[in-house]
């Protein structure tokens, strides 16, 4: 069951009892609160409290359940019982790979590191922080560094031995995806405003070649067979530019962001500037210059950007200025990035942009990069003419111009004929009836509470799964709906339920009582979510007020959907109609 005896300081939560019995959160809440002999927390102080791992190893064991504990286990159980943050646990762990810091931390680690391989040693200890801190990997990663591989190069050989950089790197996620799937590179680098998040990258990054390189500790690679891997810590967009160049740049740069610097940017002949000063309400436009002016000769940058950005009215002279300049080549609507992927390029000739939703983008880039001025035209990647684009808007936007592309008789005969099913559909469908009742005064619980209890559970959106939960948007419309936990973006929160606890009544419940959206903002979303009061109700009460609930929110998200559908089929409609490729049948 065990490596080898517990040590007395090592605590665990329950999150962590859940991943070393390989069950899920809510089996181990019905053990605390079924179970009379389940052990006590040795420190019910904070949030989640923490109990004794040697105590509930012997519960384990009384019960005939399992627990697989590594020796990794049981040092990150060490670490993070004795410093004050997940990170500054983490911190301490990179230390020790580096031979640095505490004697016997970096002797318990290359102890480790003799059997597991140290780039995979290091990911685990990532892994166990970012879950005691309740983070996770951030969204759209995958898609970043997929398109990323797809521009650096057809072959193998094209990506091998490449200088990339990422002027946004945090722990290095992004980084470290891009080199694992271009091979060994020349050079590795990469700035972040943290210095505890840029030494963690720098060591992700050193392992990871290492890896990659086939490195093994008793034959470790020559100095000058290793990627020259650095990162720096300071404000990219604010900082003079450096002085080296890329051959490719890639950069998840953070949204939203208000005081982002504007009144700091540099001024003069700043390469950034080159194709206008960003207004103060682009940031991410910023970071889009930033990129470009970091490329070598041939080079690009892959920078995932808010849809929005592909519209508004305050970026258009941008937008205009790089399309005139051959600097912005292709625009990607990938579903998984759950934002826009724009892929840049130093000043070139080119007449056209090349827009896809992902699906068939390596072999369209290929297309586009081979005969630049020849037109694509698939079911997902199209070329848009540059003069099309240069209007009042300058609308880059990948839908606007792959629904366009469509607008064939056959198919928009086949989209009519899903949204009639679809609304006979939804007007054949029973509602609930209500009648009329005084007012209960009932006791409440918090939703807070409720997650302290292990009933339920508040995270962040933008993971993958398809286990039913409430959506929470702060800040965009509607505020709450019922979904699976694929469907919520990084922006949005999601609450799962266990079987105590009736989802639908849930999503009533902040439907209800949550701030009105004129007062909603992203800050402090999740406080506002936990302090959500909710009616105690027996089950069977709960899933009948619930289920009403559940019904009319399905309906209304089924008609936002037909709603859609019948916009994008006016649209289609529209393109077909004037092209003459629709006619209308008597």
């Amino acid at each position: 069951m065990t490596t080898r005896d517990a040590g007395p300081g090592e605590t665990i939560t329950l999150t962590d009892l859940a991943r070393l019995a390989a069950v899920g959160r809510n089996a181990v809440s019905n053990w605390r609160r079924r179970e009379p002999d389940f052990p006590a927390p040795v420190d019910d102080s904070a949030r989640r409290p923490r109990f004794s791992l040697a105590e509930l190893e012997t519960w384990a064991e009384t019960h005939g359940r399992s627990l697989h504990v590594t020796a990794a286990d049981r040092l990150w159980f060490r670490l993070s019982g004795a410093h004050p943050t997940a990170e500054a646990a983490l911190e301490a762990v990179a230390a020790a790979f580096d031979g640095r810091g505490d004697a016997d931390l970096a002797a318990a680690v290359e102890d480790l590191a003799s059997e597991t391989p140290a780039s995979d040693l290091f990911e685990f200890f990532i892994e166990r922080a970012r879950e005691a801190a309740g983070t996770g990997v951030p969204p759209g990663i995958a898609p970043l560094a997929d398109i990323a591989a797809a521009v650096s190069g057809e072959h193998a050989e094209d990506r091998t031995g490449k200088t990339v950089h990422d002027p946004a790197c945090d722990e290095g996620d992004l980084l470290a995806a891009v080199a694992a799937r271009l091979g060994p590179c020349k050079a590795l680098s990469g700035q972040d405003l943290s210095a505890t998040r840029a030494a963690i990258a720098e060591r992700r990054l050193r392992l990871l070649d290492g890896k990659l390189r086939g490195e093994r500790p008793a034959a470790p690679a020559a100095p000058g067979e290793r990627a020259d891997v650095a990162t720096r810590v300071g404000d990219s967009l604010l900082a003079s530019l450096p002085a080296e160049r890329y051959d490719l740049v890639v950069c998840d740069p953070p949204f939203n962001v208000k005081d982002w610097g504007y009144d700091r940017l540099p001024d003069g002949d700043d390469p950034r500037l080159a194709y206008g000063t960003p207004p103060r309400t682009e940031p991410e436009l910023a970071w889009a210059l930033h990129c470009v002016a970091l490329l070598a000769p041939g080079g690009h940058a892959v920078v995932r950007m808010p849809a929005q950005v592909a519209h508004r009215r305050s970026g258009r002279r941008i937008r205009s200025e790089l399309l005139r300049w051959g600097a912005l080549r292709a625009v990607v609507d990938h579903p998984e990035a759950k934002a826009h992927i724009w892929i840049l390029a130093p000043r070139g000739e080119t007449s056209q942009l090349l827009v896809s939703n992902g699906r068939d983008f390596d072999q369209s880039w290929q297309n586009f990069t081979a005969v630049p001025d020849a037109p694509i035209a698939t079911p997902d990647s199209v070329t848009v003419p540059l003069m099309r684009l240069w209007d009042e808007d300058v609308d880059i936007s990948p839908a606007v111009y792959l629904a366009s592309a469509a607008g064939g008789a056959e198919d928009l005969a086949e989209a009519v004929a899903h949204l009639s099913v679809r609304i006979e559909e939804i007007a054949g469908r029973a509602l609930p009836r209500f009648g009329g009742g005084a007012e209960q005064s009932a006791p409440e619980t918090s939703l807070g509470d409720l997650e302290r209890d292990g009933h339920l559970v508040v995270a962040p959106g933008g993971g993958a799964g398809d286990a039913r939960c409430v959506i929470v948007d702060p800040v965009g419309e509607p505020p709450v709906r019922i979904g699976t936990r694929g469907e919520a973006a990084e922006t949005q929160w999601t609450v799962t339920c266990e079987p105590a606890v009736d989802l639908g009544w849930i999503a009533a419940a902040l439907a209800a009582r949550l701030p009105a959206a004129s007062k909603r903002t992203a800050t402090g979303a999740k406080r506002r979510i936990l302090a959500v009061k909710i009616p105690r109700l027996p089950l069977a009460e709960q899933q009948r007020r619930g289920e009403a609930f559940a019904r009319l929110e399905a309906l209304r998200s089924d008609l936002a959907l037909a709603g859609r559908q019948a916009e994008a089929l006016a649209a289609e409609a529209a393109a077909g109609l004037v092209s003459g490729a629709v006619t209308v049948e008597d």
